[in-house]
């Protein structure tokens, strides 16, 4: 334990100087407040409790509230920071290439009570997969083989919130800070945010939330980056390039046709996979685990995608693995070429989301 208050408190001082404001230096006061962290059991997690298990001098409770709360150092410049660091670590390792690194996306909840902490609302929470009181963060991680760290983050005001003035001016939420702005327009703003701190990474990926429909795939195509976004079943795909047009007029009653149709109709993902013949699945060992090698059984292939309002059919690549415990689908597009970009590659990066997921619950059932 010795060891690791010594390790911790070595690693708090290289960011010290993001404690520092015009009037004081509350360095003291960040690493009490991690101390603290680590010190409450998770449930009774709060200032009161903090206080009590660190005995801080003076009206500890009181300076550790506004030291949170008021106090002018900027949490953002030090998580961009971090992220940075993050980056320049995986960097220095022996084994490190650029194209194992991933920035992964994902939301948590985080259930509450009452209504007074920054965007609780009653939204979907993942954590127990239904509708309850709750606040939702999009986070980012970054991801190296078997490593992740969480390097971003973003509240989700809901809508009840930002049409709601009285009660962001109450809580302290910032004027510029209250415009709603969906999850996936959160994500979009860390990606950049990131890319222009200077953190490194060769792919953007996350689960169906932010792989369903086009919006996020076009920023991240405009922004210059590869992306491999997990997809839900019901996703719907052409497996052949559909040809558009306006539907020739067949009758003289009503309107004539002016809205454009694909001369074929678009496939669930879902029922493509089932169609799939043996043959047409590759075996691929992705790691080896605790258990032994992982292995997946993956197809690839060129698809297509199209809202019905775009001028053009988007092309995709479509990636489906198969678990061989339990023959479990897991789809995802990516904008990597199918036929230049190995099968190994797409099967590494669809799996790398397990790491994330697996850091989300350590940190709640352990932290």
């Amino acid at each position: 334990m010795r060891s690791l208050k010594n390790n911790l408190a070595f690693h708090i001082e290289e960011y010290h100087h993001h404690f520092q404001v015009a009037t004081a230096d509350h360095h003291d006061l960040g690493e009490a407040y991690i101390r603290g962290l680590f010190k409450t059991e998770a449930k009774w997690r709060n200032m009161e409790r903090m206080n009590e298990e660190l005995d801080l001098s003076g009206d500890g409770q009181q300076r550790l509230q506004q030291f949170i709360s008021d106090s002018p150092w900027s949490a953002s410049a030090l998580i961009s920071d971090l992220a940075v660091k993050t980056s320049e670590f995986y960097a220095s390792q022996p084994t490190y290439q650029r194209r194992d690194v991933g920035y992964i996306l994902d939301e948590s909840a985080h259930l509450k009570k009452g209504k007074q902490s920054v965007g609780v609302a009653r939204q979907y929470a993942g954590v127990i997969g239904k509708v309850e009181n709750c606040q939702v963060g999009v986070y980012a991680s970054l991801v190296w083989n078997t490593h992740s760290t969480l390097i971003n983050a973003r509240l989700f005001l809901p809508e009840t919130w930002t049409d709601d003035p009285a009660r962001c001016e109450k809580v302290g939420i910032p004027t510029d800070q209250r415009t709603f702005k969906t999850k996936l327009e959160l994500a979009r703003e860390m990606v950049q945010a990131d890319l222009e701190a200077g953190v490194e990474f060769d792919w953007v990926g996350g689960d169906g939330l932010y792989g369903h429909g086009l919006e996020l795939g076009q920023a991240l195509d405009e922004m210059g980056l590869s992306f491999l976004l997990d997809v839900h079943c019901d996703q719907q795909i052409y497996p052949f390039k559909p040809q558009l047009q306006v539907p020739e007029r067949t009758s003289t009653r009503g309107a004539a046709p002016t809205k454009r149709r694909a001369d074929v109709e678009a496939l669930r993902v879902d029922a493509y996979a089932q169609q799939l013949l043996p043959c047409q699945w590759q075996s691929v060992t992705v790691r080896d685990g605790t258990k032994g090698p992982l292995k997946l059984e993956m197809h690839v292939r060129r698809v297509w995608l199209w809202d019905g309002e775009a001028e053009t059919p988007t092309q995709r690549t479509l990636v489906i693995s198969r678990r061989l415990t339990d023959n479990a689908l897991k789809y995802s597009l990516s904008n990597d070429d199918a036929i230049t970009t190995p099968i190994e590659r797409f099967a590494y990066r669809q799996a790398q989301r397990y790491w994330v997921e697996r850091a989300f619950q350590e940190a709640k059932s352990e932290l």
